[in-house]
C-alpha cells in the first residue's frame, strides 16, 4: 500500500470550494483527510490520499482487526507488558499470550451468544460479526486449545487466579447455571465494574503474581487504582454508544441511571483522578510520569468528542487505541529522566 502525499499552497485554493479543489488536484484518488498546517508564515493544506483499489482492501483489513476484537486483545497484551516495564521485571511473554487469548475469546463470546439478535441491529460492527461467525469461532477455538496447552506451563497460583477470572468473564455473557439464569451483565449496573475489575485485575496481577511478587504494596495497590480508573474512563463512553440497546434489553448501566451528559462528565472526572494517582505515585521527573500524563490527555481529547452516532471505528478504534497508546508512551519513556 502506497500513501501519496500532496502539498497545495492555501493561496491557489482561495475563492474556491472544496470540492473543486479536490477535483482539481487528486482527480483520480479518493480523499481521506486533510489538515492545515502552519509552515514558514504560509498554510498548506496537506492532503493525505490512497488509490481507490487500495482502498477496499484497507477497509477489509481494519474491519477484521477491529471487529474480530484483535485490537482489544493486544491491548490486554500490552497492559500485561506495561505492567513488567513499571516493574522493572524480566518479561515473560507467555502471560501477554494468556492475556491475548483469553481477552480475544472472551470478547468473542460475548458477541456469537446474542448473535442472532445483532442481525437485526443493522450496525456496520454487528452485520461484519453475523457474516464472519465461523470464522470468530475458529478462532475462538484456536484461543481455547492454546489456553489449553498453555496450562500445563502454569504454576498453580496461576491457574487458580486464571480459573476466577474465566469464570467471572464467561459468566458475563453466558448463563453458566442454566437456563432462565440470568447473565452477569443483566444485573444492574454491574456490567461496567466488572470489565473494569477484570481488566485491571488480570493485567496488574497476574504477571507479578507470576513473578513473586507481593501485590499487597503501595505500588501494586497505586496501579491497580491507576489502571482501573483509565479503564473505566474509557468503558463509559462504549455504555453511551449502547444506550438505546441497553435500554431495550433491559440492561441498567450508568448513562441510564444519570444520563449521557452526566456520564461524560462522570469520564472527566476519573482521568482527572488518575493524573492525580499519577502525580503521587512516580517522580515528578521521571519519564513515566510524562507518559501515564501524556497517554491520560490524549484520552481525554477523545472523551471529550464522544457521542452516540459516532462511527464504529471511533469506539472498538480510537479508545480501545489508547491502551496501546499508552503501552508505545511508557516503553518509549521509561527510562528517561527529566532534569528541570
Amino acid at each position: 500500500m502506497f500513501l501519496n502525499k500532496y502539498i497545495v499552497p492555501f493561496k491557489s485554493l482561495k475563492g474556491k470550494s472544496s470540492s473543486e479543489c479536490l477535483k482539481k488536484h487528486h482527480k483520480p484518488l479518493k480523499i481521506w483527510q486533510q489538515w492545515l498546517v502552519w509552515q514558514q508564515s504560509r498554510i498548506f493544506v496537506v492532503t493525505w490520499a490512497v488509490p481507490k483499489h487500495c482502498e477496499g482492501e484497507m477497509k477489509k483489513i481494519s474491519d477484521f482487526v477491529i471487529y474480530s476484537n484483535l485490537l482489544i486483545a493486544a491491548g490486554a497484551s500490552c497492559f500485561i507488558l506495561e505492567t513488567y516495564i513499571l516493574f522493572d521485571l524480566k518479561i515473560q511473554g507467555l502471560y501477554a499470550l494468556i492475556g491475548f487469548a483469553a481477552t480475544l475469546f472472551t470478547y468473542n463470546v460475548d458477541r456469537l451468544v446474542v448473535l442472532k439478535g445483532l442481525a437485526k441491529t443493522g450496525s456496520e460492527r454487528h452485520n461484519w460479526i453475523v457474516n464472519s461467525s465461523k470464522l470468530m469461532i475458529a478462532m475462538s477455538l484456536g484461543c481455547i486449545v492454546f489456553l489449553g496447552i498453555s496450562l500445563f506451563y502454569l504454576p498453580p497460583r496461576i491457574i487458580m487466579f486464571l480459573a476466577v477470572m474465566g469464570l467471572v468473564s464467561i459468566a458475563y455473557s453466558v448463563p453458566i447455571l442454566g437456563k432462565g439464569v440470568r447473565t452477569l451483565r443483566s444485573i444492574k449496573l454491574l456490567k461496567i465494574f466488572l470489565i473494569n475489575g477484570v481488566w485491571a485485575a488480570s493485567t496488574v496481577f497476574m504477571p507479578l503474581i507470576a513473578s513473586h511478587v507481593p501485590i499487597l504494596q503501595r505500588d501494586v495497590v497505586l496501579l491497580f487504582i491507576e489502571r482501573s480508573l483509565f479503564i473505566f474512563a474509557i468503558t463509559l463512553p462504549f455504555d453511551i454508544r449502547d444506550h438505546e440497546s441497553d435500554k431495550e434489553s433491559g440492561v441498567k448501566t450508568i448513562p441510564g441511571l444519570i444520563g449521557l451528559s452526566a456520564t461524560k462528565w462522570l469520564a472527566f472526572f476519573c482521568l482527572l483522578v488518575y493524573f492525580l494517582v499519577n502525580l503521587v505515585h512516580y517522580d515528578f521527573h521521571s519519564g513515566i510520569l510524562l507518559a501515564k500524563l501524556l497517554s491520560g490527555l490524549s484520552t481525554l481529547v477523545i472523551v471529550l468528542f464522544v457521542k452516540q452516532g459516532r462511527h464504529e471505528y471511533y469506539f472498538t478504534g480510537l479508545l480501545d487505541g489508547t491502551i496501546i497508546i499508552q503501552f508505545v508512551l511508557v516503553t518509549c519513556l521509561a527510562h528517561v529522566t527529566f532534569f528541570f
